[in-house]
């Protein structure tokens, strides 16, 4: 069957908040340390959680940026309640699917909370990456299995400034070419389960124009593109140039800097050739710093036990 433009196909025509989120709220206690934190998100494969209990009202969301930022402080002695910042945005699970989509972009969000509409209860999530998936075509509970862990053996690192990039790093680079349809991007995101594609040869450098530039689209990117019906552009439009490069060899703690310092949850992993050959998310950089806790508590509220 023909590709079709993702414009012609009314992708989120008649959809809810509650057809693309995910059910239930993955929560932390207000005391929970950093290395807690860090196992909650792993073993959940998320990038924020939720400061419980969960009553009505906008609780406050802690995310992995924001646990990556303390580690890097060396807040051995910090809380969750001492580092979730702002309230997280809600949505009743009833509201279109295009209202979570401006919301999202308007305010550049990477989350947003689905409530119960007679409640007012946090009853789900909805986040960049679900809506990549509703833009590919996925359904969302097929694209939220997790992602295969590094297929290299686990690092016997307990710090980040012990543990190397190459120790937690995906190997491997999800790509697309400079004139792929936007679209396209959200369905190879889904597929691969990933939160970003990385756009070959976006442009070229040097004399003679050997010399190729690499690009990054993230889900979030993605989100705002729909937002501004864009979606039939291509993938070279949108990709941020020039994205962070570490080395295998690198320490995950310059890594982990170097993400707080741009503001972005990956960085690209280059091989000897000097091509990508992996990428290192926020997640990978707290599978370190939760090493310290062999188990895992984690209260997943709004959801009924399967």
């Amino acid at each position: 069957m023909k590709a079709q433009s993702i414009e012609a196909t009314g992708v989120l025509t008649g959809l809810t908040v509650r057809d693309a989120m995910s059910p239930g709220v993955v929560t932390c206690l207000p005391a929970d340390g950093l290395a807690t934190l860090a196992a909650i998100m792993v073993r959940h494969g998320i990038h924020a959680t939720v400061l419980g209990p969960l009553s009505d009202g906008a609780p406050l969301i802690v995310t992995d940026i924001e646990l990556v930022r303390a580690a890097l402080e060396g807040a051995d002695d910090a809380r969750a309640v001492d580092i979730a910042r702002d309230p997280v945005a809600t949505l009743p699970t009833d509201a279109s699917l295009d209202l979570a989509v401006a919301k999202m972009a308007e305010l550049y969000l990477e989350h947003v909370l689905a409530t119960d509409p007679a409640t007012g209860v946090p009853c789900g999530v909805i986040s960049s990456f679900d809506i990549a998936s509703v833009i590919g075509g996925h359904r969302p509970g097929r694209a939220r299995v997790l992602r295969p862990a590094p297929t290299h053996p686990a690092s016997s690192a307990r710090t980040l400034r012990e543990a190397m990039v190459g120790h937690v790093m995906h190997p491997g680079v999800v790509t697309c070419t400079p004139d792929a349809p936007l679209w396209t991007v959200g369905r190879s995101m889904a597929e691969h389960r990933v939160h970003c594609i990385a756009v070959a040869g976006v442009g070229a450098t040097g004399e003679h124009t050997q010399h190729f530039t690499w690009g990054l689209i993230d889900a979030l990117e993605l989100v705002r593109a729909l937002h501004r019906g864009a979606l039939d552009e291509p993938a070279g439009t949108i990709a941020v140039t020039g994205p962070i490069a570490v080395l295998e060899g690198d320490s995950l703690e310059m890594a982990a800097k170097l993400m707080i310092e741009d503001g972005a949850r990956h960085v690209v992993v280059v091989g000897a050739s000097g091509l990508p050959c992996g990428i290192v998310s926020t997640l990978d950089v707290a599978s370190i710093v939760a090493v310290a806790v062999p188990g895992v508590r984690a209260q997943v509220s709004g959801q009924s036990p399967s």
